[in-house]
């Protein structure tokens, strides 16, 4: 089974991806870990990124279709989950063009209640991961955490939040007529929101 999880950041994706490879042997693919996994990589990829970086640009569109074009076709697994790979129009082309037959869960959940919590997250320097607002260190290498930069403007969020609703909801409202949108209710208690995953998909 293939699932593509989308939506607003910090609005339960990672958690429930986390559970489902833990019961039903999904493998995880995020979007920007993987990114990460290709710097850390020192590959010809990796290269050209840097330059850019090095140059205080940004990393390119072209260059974003490699990264993705990299990661799907080195991971073919029967079960896997992508989290944040169909954000735009183009994430969707790239992503059509290597995955077939994948259903699209959409957490739904209330933009304030979002916001609130990615404006609360903490975060680990070196690891990039993020954690809860009342964690104070990683748990897995006691790295202290830290309040991410882009997380401490209000309207740097909102303009993040903008840019979800108009690029990534027509994409998923045109899938939604395709059938194979699953619309999952993420304000509920963790448990609740693994059942209904659970429930819809069909996996137990």
């Amino acid at each position: 089974m293939k699932l593509a999880f989308v939506w607003i950041q910090w609005c339960g994706k990672w958690t429930q991806g986390r559970i489902l490879a833990e019961k039903y042997w999904f493998k995880v693919l995020e979007l920007w870990t993987e990114f990460r996994n290709i710097i850390k990589s020192g590959s010809e990829l990796w290269e050209k990124i840097k330059e850019l970086v090095n140059n205080w640009m940004q990393v390119t569109e072209d260059l974003w279709r490699e990264v993705m074009e990299k990661i799907l076709t080195e991971n073919t697994d029967e079960n896997i989950i992508y989290d944040g790979f169909i954000r735009n129009k183009w994430n969707l082309e790239v992503f059509n063009n290597f995955v077939e037959d994948y259903k699209v869960v959409l957490f739904e959940i209330d933009l304030n209640k979002a916001k609130n919590r990615l404006y609360s997250r903490m975060y680990d320097l070196e690891t990039w991961e993020t954690f809860p607002w009342d964690m104070q260190v990683n748990p897995k290498n006691w790295n202290k955490l830290v309040k991410r930069d882009d997380d401490k403007d209000l309207e740097a969020i909102k303009k993040r939040f903008s840019e979800y609703i108009e690029k990534t909801l027509p994409v998923v409202e045109a899938q939604q007529k395709q059938g194979i949108v699953y619309e999952i209710n993420a304000d509920q208690e963790i448990e609740k929101v693994t059942e209904e995953l659970e429930r819809k998909l069909w996996l137990k």
